[in-house]
């Protein structure tokens, strides 16, 4: 192939006669070896851009909370009014409250304030407003409502914070006694009995506030964690064993907790034996459950003679909140026991309902 650039005549025919009309042209033709002429396509020239003379921004403004991120929105139009297409760049006049991609306009909520969110295609430009929140605590939620407790003995509570929006928060927790002489708390929830009566232990976090009803019990008034432990099953000898619901709790936050308790079958129906070395005449079982709360169907105790009499029954209720302290206030048992079954059925939930303890209120032999 070879390429020639030439200025060439054509001949054009009219009517009966031959009319010479001169056509200058410089042109570039492929020539190929055979003599045959072509000529290369050209693409046509571009249609030229319509330019934008508005711009605006979607929405005008906005409410984050820190940390949220949203995107803002764009619309250029021309004279006629219809969309067209720009080239943008995003901005924010307070990078260090509200961060701004450059080409796609979304934001990130950095710190409590407002900024500025701008859009620019050219000398266009559009703004919208931001206002940035710090999420508030709204609520605290608590294990128990109320609470039972023997001079000199301990338990902790473990407050969860929630925002406006119920999400858990990690916000500091301040507690309070309304009756130390009764009951102390200290800083991180431990409350203490201190002496015989009822009092109020407080929680607050910014706005929120919980309370628990607190009673101490006489010296004569036994509070224990079981010594021992059997199960229909375990999970395994080690990890998640019978032996893992004894003593005092040692599980404080939301988690598959292989230092508690579990089933091998998590959708099946199992029981937890529990033994206590002094014998009371029951007033309250308390069960910490650390995961899937809600499969507990029924509590027995167990008399001297063999017999378990039922002191709680229920059906399989599913809680959202993983970590749970079902109290079970005891009555009509008159012997004194120190043997405590718990039955769990999980073909609902289908998720295993770990125990981490399981406390054993009551008054000793005189």
């Amino acid at each position: 192939m070879r390429r020639a650039e030439v200025t060439g005549l054509a001949f054009v025919p009219f009517s009966t006669s031959l009319t010479l009309a001169f056509v200058m042209a410089t042109t570039f033709i492929a020539c190929s070896d055979d003599g045959a002429v072509t000529v290369p396509f050209q693409p046509p020239p571009p249609s030229p851009t319509t330019p934008a003379v508005s711009l605006s921004i979607f929405p005008l403004s906005r409410t984050l909370f820190v940390g949220d991120t949203a995107f803002f929105t764009y619309e250029a139009l021309d004279a006629t009014g219809r969309v067209v297409a720009t080239v943008v760049e995003w901005t924010s006049d307070n990078p260090g409250v509200v961060s701004v991609a450059r080409t796609v306009g979304k934001v990130t909520a950095i710190a409590a304030g407002t900024a500025n969110v701008s859009v620019a295609a050219g000398t266009l430009r559009a703004t919208g407003i931001v206002t940035v929140r710090l999420r508030a605590p709204t609520t605290i939620q608590l294990p128990v409502s109320d609470l039972i407790l023997a001079i000199g003995y301990a338990e902790r509570l473990t407050a969860q914070v929630y925002d406006q929006d119920g999400r858990l928060l990690n916000a500091p927790v301040a507690w309070s006694s309304q009756n130390p002489f009764v009951a102390s708390v200290s800083s991180d929830g431990i409350v203490t009995g201190t002496g015989a009566g009822t009092t109020v232990v407080v929680a607050t976090s910014g706005a929120a506030r919980a309370e628990v009803a607190v009673r101490v019990e006489p010296a004569d008034f036994a509070m224990q964690w079981a010594s021992g432990a059997t199960a229909s099953s375990e999970y395994s000898t080690g990890e998640y064993a019978a032996m893992h619901a004894t003593g005092a709790p040692n599980v404080f936050t939301c988690a598959d907790e292989s230092k508690a308790w579990a089933s091998t079958d998590a959708a099946g129906v199992d029981w937890l034996e529990l033994t206590y070395d002094q014998p009371v005449r029951p007033t309250e079982i308390r069960i910490l459950e650390v995961w899937a709360p809600g499969s507990i169907v029924k509590v027995e105790v167990r008399h001297a003679s063999g017999d378990y009499q039922e002191v709680y029954n229920a059906s399989p209720q599913p809680f959202g909140n993983c970590l749970r302290t079902l109290a079970i206030p005891v009555t009509g048992v008159m012997e004194f026991i120190s043997t405590v079954r718990v039955t769990v059925d999980q073909r609902v939930r289908r998720d295993w309902n770990e125990v981490d303890a399981v406390r054993l209120s009551g008054f000793r032999r005189p």
